[in-house]
């Protein structure tokens, strides 16, 4: 009998997801479980030797079924106002199932209540400790995927388009934060009660261009963008409103030098890991191929 813990992960297929899932699987010491909101999605993982279940959090039948069993669980949600709707409603589900800890993905650590979004995340955490949860709150800062995607991204040819002119940032690489959420997954006796913040490289967008230039040898420039560019494209797009707009007033704070600490950084990741975290420098290296060949492609597209 299988007696290892397991672990539902949201956002399976995810950038984010999908790396802690990964890492799960190679350590070996639970049961990782993905949780896809379609058979088709589910098939890939399932290749890979993952269990699946089908959870929409806008299909709450899917809840119950979908949490039989579960020890722990990893809550992410999409960029929509109704994380706050689709956060407790898993969030009451599961403690209703009997899931014991919770790893929620949450946004920045800097001291502000300008940012709504930063605080959604911020009254979700606050949830979970009031359901009585074991719980760890992760707080990433900006992901240096975002450069590329999938999904949203600054980088058009050799042209990084942004929206915060000069301030410098605190990054992380999507993976280093699945690997601090497969480690608060699978020791919640080590890592209960903390919140986490995540950020390890301070770059600004010129900073990050002359690094991505240096290691392709493409020549890459930042062009700073009124932020108002960003909420209109974001709105053509479909995106939702509510959600791009707290997008839109953390970049216009942050050209403005209006954002407390956003360029802060913090020395837990190799305590955590046993390793380094991901500097620009270095994922510039690790992807090299990858983004030569993006911005060739995107550059005669």
């Amino acid at each position: 009998m299988n007696n290892l813990p397991k672990i539902l992960v949201l956002g399976a297929t995810g950038k984010v997801g999908s790396e802690t899932l990964r890492q799960l699987q190679l350590a070996g010491d639970s049961q990782p479980i993905a949780a896809v909101r379609s058979a088709e999605k589910a098939q890939a993982l399932q290749a890979r030797g993952i269990d699946t279940v089908i959870l929409d959090l806008e299909q709450p039948h899917t809840l119950k079924p979908a949490l039989q069993g579960s020890d722990r669980a990893l809550l992410l949600t999409g960029y929509s106002v109704d994380m706050l709707r689709q956060s407790k409603r898993f969030l009451d589900a599961a403690k209703v199932a009997g899931v014991n800890h919770i790893v929620h993905i949450g946004a920045s650590t800097a001291p502000t209540n300008e940012v709504a979004h930063w605080g959604w995340h911020q009254m979700v955490e606050a949830y979970i400790e009031q359901q009585g949860f074991s719980f760890v709150h992760l707080r990433p800062e900006a992901f240096m995927q975002n450069i590329t995607g999938p999904g949203y991204r600054w980088l058009d040819g050799n042209i990084i388009r942004q929206y915060v002119g000069n301030a410098r940032w605190s990054w992380i690489d999507c993976n280093d934060l699945a690997l601090v959420a497969a480690h608060a997954l699978r020791e919640p006796e080590k890592y209960a009660g903390q919140t986490i913040p995540l950020g390890y490289d301070a770059q600004t967008f010129d900073e990050v261009a002359a690094i991505l230039s240096q290691v392709t040898g493409q020549p890459i420039h930042a062009e700073a963008r009124p932020p108002e560019e960003f909420l209109k494209n974001a709105l053509a797009a479909g995106a939702d409103p509510a959600y791009m707009t707290c997008v839109y007033t953390q970049f216009k704070l942050n050209g403005e030098g209006a954002i407390p600490h956003a360029d802060a950084t913090f020395d837990n990741f190799d305590s955590i890991t046993g390793r380094p975290p991901t500097t620009w420098q270095m994922f510039a290296e690790q992807h090299r191929d990858e983004l030569t060949q993006f911005i060739q492609a995107t550059q005669n597209s």
